[in-house]
């Protein structure tokens, strides 16, 4: 089963995700510790992550990067940052993807899924 791994600190948009995700099918992992995010991610070898940007303890961007060096799993950042720089810096630091909140939800599915089974 195709494996996602949500890493998002806002409950009421990380419960959404889940369930959307989950009815669409897929198996989902969330993070709800975000001292060893990256760690966490590297141990359940997950197929896809979605990840945030601002987060406790560290950012996104840390996250993507220490990730990247260990692992190509793809990372696609979902983000309230809407910024041109935050766009590229993500994808600089090795993110395959970047989707603003509020996300169109047919979309998200689209760009987060659909890629990696074409």
């Amino acid at each position: 089963m195709f494996k996602i791994m949500i890493i998002e600190d806002d409950i009421e948009i990380r419960e959404e995700l889940k369930i959307l995700l989950q009815n669409s099918g897929y198996e989902i992992k969330t993070i709800t510790d975000f001292e060893t995010v990256d760690q966490q991610i590297l141990t359940n070898e997950p197929h896809l992550v979605l990840l945030d940007i601002n987060l406790p303890n560290k950012s996104g961007y840390e996250i993507c990067s220490k990730v990247r060096a260990k692992s190509k799993v793809p990372i696609i950042f979902v983000t309230s940052r809407n910024n041109s720089m935050d766009e590229l810096k993500g994808i600089m630091l090795g993110g395959d993807d970047y989707i603003e909140k509020p996300y169109n939800i047919p979309i998200l599915l689209a760009r987060s899924i659909l890629p990696f089974f074409g």
